[in-house]
């Protein structure tokens, strides 16, 4: 991904750097944790079996030898990150499969949680490889299973064999480490180690599935099996490490499935976000979890200071991506059309003009005739954002 390569150069360049920087930097992309692994059962045959993470296989390999490896890596044009279904999709749920696997290492107790992650990444090491060969296919397979189709059976008819068979195959041929092999092989049901690969890389394809409610269930009861008691509820659990996931992989351009948590049941009505109370503070007592409709609250009102603006709203694309929709107001009435924003995108207009730009517009008088093709007025019944700014614009 552009981003590794950019922070690994700014790492590589800095004498204060450390392994274990670089590392935190390379399991945020498992194309560039595959070559450093690679590289080390090329230079030692075998040395894959010991690793305990990317941090492990640096010290024996040494920084000269990875700055050398790493100048040879190709990366991913920028301009094909812009597609949703992009190989950064692929990654992506790589990456949140790693995520999950490190943090059930981390509250089970396991010794090297490291690992755990390093084996999740590279779980379904033909996907990766049908991102690379076929972007096409694979984004074929990957709607698929976002419209229910089971994950095998999508990509198995892009691969033409068996997901499984190809993962299999694939982790022999690439020397993966032996935990990732374990668990892409037949494993003992009663082996609560590859059951915490297996897991969280199934967790990770129901959140970039688009969280369908009845997978979700299924994996939340098997997950509160793994994880210790003491801890909240499972499907909490999995969310709150979402949002974590979505913290450090943002910069990545991944996809984040954090993002669609707020289309869940529940999060269809638009709602006024509460101040928070006095005592409420990010600090140790919260163990660093922020409520996500508090973040989100926190985030507005402090967009609303910056920007001098009293109305703030916060608008989400629906699950299909064909509508944009109010789903959090902040300082709007509630007989405000405001909140009944619900846009279609395929449409002219000026949401979808700053959809494609990705920057914001600011409509005054003196650009107005410039914006005018994307202000229609409001058809009568409906509530669209081009009718609204058209009215706004004419009173100043």
């Amino acid at each position: 991904m552009p981003e590794t390569a950019r922070r690994i150069r700014a790492l590589l360049a800095d004498p204060r750097s450390t392994n274990a920087d670089i590392e935190q930097v390379l399991l945020c992309d498992p194309a560039a944790v595959l070559a450093l692994y690679q590289a080390m059962e090329q230079a030692r045959p075998g040395s894959g079996e010991e690793l305990s993470g990317p941090a492990h296989a640096l010290s024996m390999l040494g920084r000269e030898a990875f700055a050398r490896l790493f100048g040879q890596l190709p990366t991913i044009d920028q301009a094909s990150l812009a597609a949703f279904l992009s190989p950064a999709f692929g990654y992506s749920q790589a990456a949140h499969a790693g995520w999950y696997a490190r943090e059930i290492g981390r509250v089970t107790g396991f010794g090297h949680p490291v690992e755990m992650q390093v084996a999740a990444l590279l779980q379904h090491p033909a996907i990766l490889d049908l991102w690379t060969r076929d972007p096409e296919g694979a984004a074929r397979a990957s709607n698929a299973v976002r419209d229910g189709v089971a994950s095998d059976t999508a990509f198995g008819a892009e691969l033409g064999e068996e997901l499984k068979t190809a993962d299999r195959r694939l982790a022999t041929a690439w020397r993966l480490p032996r935990l990732a092999r374990e668990a892409i092989g037949d494993w003992d049901p009663a082996n609560r180690l590859p059951q915490s690969i297996s897991l969280p890389t199934r967790m990770a394809e129901i959140a970039c599935a688009g969280w369908p409610p009845e997978e979700v269930d299924i994996e939340s009861e098997l997950l509160a099996q793994l994880i210790p008691h003491h801890h909240w509820d499972a499907r909490s659990w999995w969310y709150h490490q979402t949002v974590d996931a979505a913290r450090q992989l943002a910069s990545w351009s991944h996809p984040l499935p954090a993002r669609e948590l707020l289309l869940l049941p529940g999060g269809e009505e638009t709602v006024e976000l509460p101040r928070l109370p006095r005592w409420w503070q990010q600090d140790a007592s919260t163990n660093g979890k922020e409520p996500l409709q508090q973040a989100l609250g926190r985030a507005l009102r402090e967009l609303a200071t910056q920007s001098g603006c009293r109305r703030v709203i916060l608008m989400l694309l629906d699950r299909e991506r064909k509508r944009l929709k109010t789903r959090f107001a902040m300082g709007v009435a509630e007989d405000s059309p405001l909140r009944g924003l619900d846009i279609p995108i395929r449409e002219k207009h000026l949401f979808s003009l700053m959809l494609s730009r990705g920057q914001g517009v600011r409509v005054t008088p003196g650009n107005l005739e410039k914006y005018r093709p994307y202000l229609r007025p409001t058809p009568p019944g409906r509530r669209l954002a081009g009718g609204i700014f058209r009215r706004t614009a004419d009173r100043r």
